[in-house]
């Protein structure tokens, strides 16, 4: 199974209700387009923490980059991930996220004006 692709969300200038549909988190993790403008939203309701992580390509002096992994509590956590810096970006333009038990985990992309 491949990584699925994330629907990115704009948000208008009048303001952007957060009570819209989030997309279930996915065993093969997710990815969207990389801008400067897309912040993350990862929201829990299983009875245990989750650990996702936002997969930095690349290497230096032949050492891979590390991760940036985030905890998200349990029980309706809900958390928003600003912006990534641009080393994030995979060599396809896109921003990877991946998750260590996709159970009760679901993710939404939003791009701010």
């Amino acid at each position: 199974m491949a990584r699925a692709n994330l629907t990115v969300t704009p948000v208008p200038r009048a303001g952007l209700s957060l009570a819209g549909a989030l997309t279930p988190a996915v065993a093969d993790g997710h990815s969207y387009g990389y801008s400067a403008k897309r912040q993350i939203r990862l929201k829990n309701v299983a009875t245990a923490a989750r650990t996702v992580t936002i997969v930095m390509p690349g290497e230096v002096d032949g050492q891979p980059l590390p991760d940036r992994p985030y905890t998200i509590p349990a029980n309706t956590g809900d958390v928003l991930i600003p912006p990534v810096p641009e080393v994030y970006r995979q060599s396809d333009g896109t921003v990877w996220i991946n998750y260590d038990d996709p159970a009760g985990v679901s993710v939404t992309v939003y791009e701010l004006p």
